[in-house]
């Protein structure tokens, strides 16, 4: 497939290397040096001044975002020279290329501190940027005098003001996005929207856009007479700018350039190679960034590429080459059938080439990109197939009407631009409701978890050896069988995770006989923390849905991201709350959400069992002698009433424990009491640390009849509470127990191969 390809075979090399590097356990390229020298030199929250030139700036949350490189930032020890970074202002009227002197105060990207969390670190990084600088001081600007670099940045933005003038604003921001590359306008449910069913990349300038404006403009320009050198120079001129235009995303870079590739081969009378120039293309952006090569748009890029030649295009030569031995052996009965029979045997024929041809196609693609996208986002999107057969073909409408549309509201008129635009809101409406039809659909999205690089090299393995297999049945159901691997649920092993949520609580424990349970989600210093934590975490496992969650109290550090989750229609089967919790307006929310995404709230109640196989939940708490606090406004202590568990796990089903829990919520030490002292529960393996490590908790009683050999901690980083307390710390250690902290070690997991945490 690579014969007489030698650039090809150098720009793999070069990616081998590279990935080497950046993935593995030695950066024996240097790769991430900038980012260590941020990490050395620069302190989270200190004050610095700096100097450097702005590169780049786009518009998020209503604030412009300006890229700084060649930056030089002084601090109280030094200075630190040639880094990169961004910061927010509340003026666009910054020109690009302007060099800038500014004082701030630093913000290091964090990394993350649980499985499947977004990593931003290293997202930044991947396009060269170290670090952000907040609460920015201007001092100076000095403005390019020669060149107006931000022409094409205002020409964007009026673009995108004729869209707003001219049609709804939430479309307004689909169509800026889709046409411009401008994504300021868009709606983060429409991009989720779009994203869920697998339409993400037409909100992207990609090689779609430029194959719809600049060689649809080549054509033209050849089928008038221009010869091929004046014809390439315009077009080539006009992608160029486009993607200027259009922001100079990784994926439109990619696109532009190897369509320049394809004109210098027209004007040399050369035959175009598509690997080569896709190979080209990947060895300049690599030499200008090396890391972009872990960057997701730049694997989704070049992924695309890959599995149009390796896998969409063999696999539809086969389709066309079955189709025209079905075709010979249908002449037979065509004049058996009259002038009408043939007639109808050619509309079919056309019809079913057309669509199996776009069918096996679009499955080529899937084949090839699955493994990225579960990689990237650890779920698929299960029509996508289909919806890309039914949106693709009126995208290049949409995207001429909107640029012509944008070109004339600016020239002539918005009222001009009205009526062009007019057919993207009917446009914009199918695309639409076409995707919220799939997305409502049963398992429109499937979360498939993690998976091992061994497990995709042997997969992409599979898949090019079953396509130059000679047995086409075979090699079709052996395609579609490794197409439906991705779907097989996870079950994996019995484990207990205690994910970093900041102040607050979220447990995940996995039976390992394929039911999940969860403890709690939430919390009161993470933003958003069940779409951005659990979430993420979830889909890493590839848990699809969580059988019994167990929520101990209404409080919000330990049900927000619950509450989250059910909004983005994750499935929770069952909620489990304690018989004697207070009905309060945060009960009452959840019982009306829960009743809407078809959630079951199941009571327990001192005594009640609930389990599966392997793992079993027993409620201890609490109980007849439950210890109630109301305060002088009548209002009852949550915390005292928290549902308390002991958990036990047996592995091999003998009737023996070999692991168990206790998880008590918030409560005191005044409940802590009555549990010991009424021999509820004794001698575990695990405690997870009542009320966030509080001194009010950890009873000295209780810890001596519970004698854990673990503890956790769940709890923030200076928090305000003061957890953990150093009275509770030291009482839990007297018992012998070893601590285990969310706050400095991340998510930690505890298995039958030990206990092992996010950050060592």
């Amino acid at each position: 497939m690579l014969q007489g390809r030698c650039l090809c075979k150098i720009s793999l090399l070069i990616m081998i290397v590279i990935a080497l590097s950046a993935y593995g356990p030695y950066d024996f390229l240097g790769l991430y040096g900038n980012s260590q020298a941020v990490d050395m030199f620069l302190t989270d929250g200190e004050s610095v001044c700096s100097i450097g030139q702005i590169y780049r700036k786009e518009i998020k949350n209503d604030q412009t975002l300006y890229f700084v490189k060649d930056a030089q930032v002084v601090t109280d020890q030094g200075t630190l020279s040639s880094t990169s970074y961004y910061f927010n202002f509340n003026s666009d009227s910054i020109p690009i290329k302007s060099k800038i002197k500014l004082k701030g105060i630093i913000a290091k990207f964090q990394e993350p501190r649980n499985q499947g969390e977004f990593n931003i670190k290293d997202y930044y990084n991947s396009i060269g940027v170290c670090f952000q600088i907040k609460e920015v001081e201007l001092i100076d600007v000095n403005e390019p005098e020669l060149l107006d670099y931000d022409w094409f940045y205002r020409l964007n933005k009026s673009f995108v003001n004729v869209f707003r003038c001219t049609i709804e604003v939430e479309e307004a921001g689909i169509l800026s996005s889709i046409s411009v590359g401008n994504k300021s306008e868009l709606d983060p449910d429409t991009r989720n929207l779009f994203q869920g069913v697998g339409l993400a990349h037409i909100l992207a300038v990609s090689g779609l856009h430029i194959s719809i404006v600049c060689m649809l403009l080549y054509k033209l320009l050849r089928s008038f007479g221009v010869g091929f050198l004046i014809s390439s120079i315009f077009a080539g001129t006009v992608a160029f700018a486009y993607g200027i235009f259009t922001g100079g995303s990784i994926s439109s870079i990619r696109a532009i350039g190897m369509f320049l590739f394809y004109l210098l081969a027209q004007v040399l009378g050369e035959s175009y190679d598509m690997l080569t120039a896709a190979g080209a293309m990947a060895i300049i952006l690599l030499v200008t960034n090396p890391l972009y090569i872990r960057n997701g748009s730049f694997l989704l890029s070049f992924g695309a590429i890959l599995s149009i030649w390796f896998i969409a295009t063999p696999l539809n030569q086969s389709f066309m080459m079955f189709r025209k031995e079905q075709k010979n052996r249908w002449k037979l009965i065509k004049r058996n059938h009259g002038r009408m029979g043939e007639i109808a045997f050619k509309i079919i024929n056309k019809f079913v080439d057309y669509i199996g041809g776009m069918l096996i196609f679009s499955f080529g693609i899937n084949m090839g990109m699955f493994p990225l996208l579960v990689m990237l986002y650890h779920e698929v999107p299960t029509y996508s197939l289909i919806l890309n057969i039914l949106i693709l073909p009126i995208m290049p409408l949409l995207l001429l009407f909107g640029l012509v549309g944008g070109i004339f509201g600016i020239t002539v008129g918005v009222g001009v631009a009205y009526i062009i635009l007019k057919p993207c809101h009917f446009l914009i409406i199918y695309m639409e409701t076409i995707s919220k039809f799939f997305l409502g659909l049963p398992h429109s999205k499937m979360i498939v978890g993690s998976h091992g690089f061994l497990f995709i090299v042997v997969y992409y393995l599979l898949v090019i050896i079953l396509i130059k297999y000679k047995v086409r049945l075979f090699s079709y159901i052996g395609l579609i069988g490794l197409y439906l691997m991705w779907l097989i649920p996870i079950n994996g092993k019995f484990e207990i995770d205690f994910l970093d949520v900041g102040q607050g609580d979220g447990i995940y424990v996995n039976s390992g006989d394929g039911i999940h349970y969860f403890i709690d989600g939430g919390s009161t210093s993470k933003s958003k923390v069940g779409e951005y934590t659990i979430l993420p975490f979830l889909k890493y496992k590839g848990v699809s849905s969580i059988d019994y969650w167990f929520l101990s109290h209404m409080d919000e550090d330990h049900v927000s991201g619950v509450f989250e989750l059910l909004e983005q229609d994750y499935k929770i089967e069952n909620i489990v709350l304690s018989s004697e919790i207070p009905k309060d307006d945060t009960l009452v929310k959840l019982i009306g959400l829960a009743e809407e995404k078809g959630t079951e709230i199941l009571y327990m109640n001192s005594g009640d069992v609930l389990g599966s196989k392997h793992l079993r939940f027993t409620c201890v708490y609490p109980n007849d002698s439950a210890a109630v606090h109301v305060s002088s406004d009548e209002e009852i202590d949550l915390n005292a009433l928290s549902l308390c568990l002991l958990m036990e796990y047996d592995r091999d089903e003998d009737g023996v424990f070999d692991y168990s829990g206790f998880f008590g919520g918030d409560i005191s030490a005044e409940q802590e009491t009555i549990i010991a002292n009424m021999g509820l529960v004794e001698d575990v393996d695990l405690l997870k640390v009542s009320h966030h490590g509080s001194r009010f908790s950890s009873d000295a009683t209780f810890l001596e009849s519970l004698s854990p050999k673990t503890s956790v901690i769940s709890c923030s980083k200076g928090n305000r509470y003061g957890h953990p307390s150093l009275e509770a710390v030291e009482r839990i250690e007297d018992v012998g127990a070893e601590i285990f902290y969310t706050m400095n070690s991340g998510q930690i997991s505890i298995s039958d191969e030990g206990i092992w945490s996010f950050i060592p």
